[in-house]
């Protein structure tokens, strides 16, 4: 299993975390997700032989939002 934390711009409001959350889940392999509305943030945990990075940001781009990958400690 694979760790990623993705940073997203646009989130406002508690539907709009539920919109990428539900987004996410959509992703094969992923098995958890968490938003941080406050920081922007959603860690995902997944199964890199059936997604990617690349798969989990086009889901939040394809429900509205912008993101990217979180890297390094200061990402």
């Amino acid at each position: 299993m694979a760790k990623s934390i993705l940073k997203i711009q646009g989130m406002t409001c508690e539907m709009c975390s539920k919109s990428v959350d539900k987004s996410l889940r959509a992703v094969k392999g992923v098995s958890e997700v968490s938003i941080d509305l406050k920081k922007g943030l959603a860690t995902v945990v997944y199964d890199e032989e059936r997604s990617t990075d690349r798969d989990l940001v086009r889901a939040v781009v394809d429900a509205g939002y912008r993101a990217e990958v979180k890297r390094g400690l200061f990402g």
